[in-house]
């Protein structure tokens, strides 16, 4: 299975990512391993996983970020939690759609 990831919106907190498929919180270990194949870069440091939340963090540029997927409503997004986190979400966001 091939998943397609892409950035759907860039806001000052977040970059809203959408895939091309109904997942479940069973199809994460997967849908993790392909987002990190499709962008290289991003180096995979630790995954947090919860009961309908999962967190994968991850740096970039030596920034850290974090890519979230709330099951329930099958959301997908990346947070930057430094000072100067909506700079490097923007940053980011334009390395993404470059890909």
């Amino acid at each position: 299975m091939n998943i397609a990831f892409t950035c759907k919106e860039l806001t000052t907190i977040s970059i809203i990512i959408s895939c091309d498929l109904d997942w479940s919180q069973d199809e994460l270990p997967l849908m993790i391993n392909q987002y990190f194949q499709q962008y290289p870069n991003l180096k995979k440091i630790e995954w947090s996983q919860g009961a309908d939340l999962e967190a994968v963090r991850f740096k970039w540029q030596h920034h850290d970020f974090s890519l979230n997927f709330e099951c329930y409503g099958q959301s997908i997004w990346l947070e930057c939690p430094e000072h100067n986190g909506s700079v490097l979400l923007a940053s980011l966001h334009q390395y993404l759609n470059e890909k």
